[in-house]
This record gives C-alpha cells, sequence and structure tokens, in this order.
C-alpha cells in the first residue's frame, strides 16, 4: 500500500488533481469561487480540482493522512488500480458518472 499512495501522490503532485482519498483542503472563499463540491455520483472529486486548479496551483502538504484501503485490500492494488484508470479515462471522454459509480462498485447512485 505504501508504493500505492506514494505513486497517487506524485500523480497529484504531477497533475494538481487529487481525489477524495487525499484530504483535500480549500478554503471557504476558494470553496465557494468554483461552486463547491459538484452533484456527480463520482469523480466530483476530479471536478472539483480541476476547478480549483483554474484559480491556483495547489499546495501538496508532506502530512500523512490516513485512509482506509478496503477497496484495495478487497479487490487486489492491480485490479483496483486498472478500474480506476478505466473509470478516469472513460469521464474525461464524458462518460456519465452515475454509470461510473455503478461500475465502481455503489449500488445506488440517486
Amino acid at each position: 500500500m505504501h508504493l500505492i499512495a506514494f505513486m497517487m501522490n506524485l500523480r497529484s503532485r504531477l497533475t494538481g488533481i487529487a481525489t477524495g482519498d487525499q484530504a483535500i483542503f480549500v478554503s471557504r472563499p476558494a470553496f465557494e469561487a468554483v461552486g463547491g463540491f459538484p452533484p456527480l455520483a463520482l469523480m466530483e472529486d476530479i471536478a472539483f480540482s480541476a476547478r480549483l486548479k483554474r484559480l491556483s496551483n495547489p499546495a501538496c502538504i508532506p502530512v500523512p493522512v490516513v485512509t482506509s484501503a478496503r477497496r484495495w485490500r478487497d479487490r487486489g492494488p492491480l485490479r483496483t488500480v486498472i478500474l480506476m484508470w478505466r473509470l478516469r479515462f472513460a469521464y474525461f471522454l464524458g462518460a456519465d458518472p452515475a454509470h461510473l459509480a455503478r461500475r465502481y462498485g455503489y449500488a445506488s447512485t440517486d
């Protein structure tokens, strides 16, 4: 899991896009300026990060955040990485976030 965390953090630093399990902190004025989190079933963190990048480059702090590795352990790291790549690629191609949420494993996206 340490290698996965390292790679996800590297990706975020290179792209400026963070995901929810990376603990996104933002000031209230910036949050309000971008309209808050968009009402998406999945990928809301990606859309939010992209909006924030238009205001300012993100700052990545070196303080660790502890999140659950349950999905990674349940599905296995390789399957999870491949799934996330496929979902993100589909999102960037315009796929419906509700459909992606079902593919991710959410039972209901209503």
